[in-house]
């Protein structure tokens, strides 16, 4: 379906023209048989005029309809139909070297040690643009457990898709927990987020997202901790 409708959509005007020519040389047919049906002066020959303006005539709609479905689907269905998109492999390395714009916000984890005195890790949220491409839950340094909705902003122009993803806060290797291509402004980013199946301890979300030509903006990543229901 989306491979008719891009073809309908680059080849629009081409098509209006070739309908437009069809239907100009169909249009003189049926005048021509238009003619011949009122002069004819004999049973035979009016029934025959008359098959042939029918048969012209009934070519002629035809062509205005296939020119009005061709409208209808290039204004109308292809701007609303959803795009597909192909994700990046969870190992692609969108977190090389963090833009100028990016925005880096710090928090802490205080984990218990063996002598009872806590230990403090600085944990850091990266890349994430206020308004644009954020977290609004969880925050940096929140603690999760069970079933969680996860809720966010993605709202660039020409948007073309949008995931996100987790990795142990020690390794790289992402999973891609769900993926969009909705505009969200702080709202549920599109699915729920079973955090009871994971081992409790350190864990980095990241928030992917890709224009409309696929190209990849810096990822927002924050850390956050997994507890044991």
């Amino acid at each position: 379906m989306e491979d008719l409708l891009r073809f309908l959509v680059t080849y629009e005007v081409w098509i209006y023209v070739l309908i437009g020519g069809v239907a100009l040389i169909n249009l003189q047919k049926v005048l021509s048989a238009w003619r011949e049906w009122q002069g004819a002066l004999f049973g035979l020959e009016r029934e025959s005029a008359q098959r042939h303006f029918s048969s012209a005539m009934t070519v002629f709609m035809l062509l205005l309809m296939v020119a009005l479905a061709e409208f209808l689907m290039v204004s109308f269905v292809a701007p609303a139909y959803p795009k597909s998109v192909a994700l990046a492999t969870p190992t692609l390395d969108v977190l090389a070297t963090p833009s100028a714009t990016q925005q880096t916000s710090a928090a802490f984890f205080i984990t218990p040690t063996p002598g009872g005195l806590p230990t403090i890790a600085a944990v850091t949220a990266e890349g994430c643009s206020p308004g644009k491409i954020e977290w609004s839950f969880p925050k940096t340094g929140e603690q999760l457990k069970g079933i969680v909705v996860l809720k966010g902003t993605v709202n660039i122009p020409n948007l073309g898709f949008y995931k996100y993803e987790y990795s142990p806060s020690a390794t790289a290797n992402w999973t891609t927990i769900a993926a969009n291509n909705v505009v969200k402004v702080n709202a549920d980013l599109g699915g729920q987020w079973n955090t009871g199946q994971l081992a409790p301890g350190d864990y980095k979300l990241r928030l992917v997202v890709a224009d409309s030509q696929n190209n990849l903006l810096p990822a927002c990543v924050i850390s956050i901790r997994i507890v044991a229901p």
